[in-house]
């Protein structure tokens, strides 16, 4: 059985976590756009999407390792809620839905529910206390 105030804590830690790894990602490639002299804009797509699994994947990941338990659905759901929160954001900014949120979408509950079970499989380095 969940314990749901701490699934839902670490849904928030979660979700928090992937969008927090998301944002440096982004600012990474932002980074180095700039630096570029030739952008291709053809680039962009890919690196959002992979920016956002990235984040997805910290997200579940997080999530499992606070839960300790149902990694697989954990990691899916902080992932469906932070592409809600970026939905919501790009939404805020103007931009449109296209048919890339559906890939994305896709994409990040794959990337979240892999963290999760990784989340959830790592194992806790046990302590050994040396007196001498």
């Amino acid at each position: 059985m969940i314990d749901k105030k701490k699934a839902v804590a670490s849904l928030v830690a979660g979700t928090l976590g992937g969008l927090a790894a998301t944002a440096v990602v982004l600012m990474i490639f932002a980074f180095i756009t700039v630096k570029m002299q030739n952008v291709n804009y053809d680039v962009f797509l890919p690196v959002v999407i992979a920016a956002a699994c990235i984040g997805a994947f910290c997200g579940g990941y997080l999530s499992a390792r606070i839960n300790r338990s149902a990694g697989l659905a954990i990691g899916a759901v902080s992932a469906v809620l932070i592409f809600a929160v970026l939905l919501c954001v790009s939404a805020a900014l103007g931009a449109v839905p296209q048919a890339a949120a559906a890939l994305r979408l896709a994409a990040m509950v794959i990337s979240g529910a892999i963290g999760g079970v990784l989340g959830v499989n790592k194992r806790r380095k046990k302590r050994k206390f040396n007196l001498s």
